[in-house]
């Protein structure tokens, strides 16, 4: 199964994930800000507070994404 291997905070919103086979994805969470989940996430500071345990990316317990999700917003 894939996994997660590293999640870096980007310019402009954006989440640089790269899995364990090596491929990666660019995300842009700018048009989720609006969305009351990730509301915390307009403050920079949380954004960039992020990472991963493989299964899921994490910004403290303010939100959470999991694999499957990051699938799903990759596809859009």
């Amino acid at each position: 199964m894939i996994r997660i291997a590293t999640v870096v905070a980007r310019g402009e919103y954006r989440l640089e994930v790269t899995f364990d086979n090596g491929t990666a994805v660019i995300l842009n969470m700018a048009a989720r800000l609006g969305h009351i989940r990730f509301m915390a996430l307009t403050d920079i500071a949380v954004f960039e507070n992020v990472s991963t345990d493989g299964q899921f990316i994490r910004w403290g317990n303010k939100a959470e994404i999991s694999l499957n999700e990051v699938f799903q917003l990759a596809q859009k």
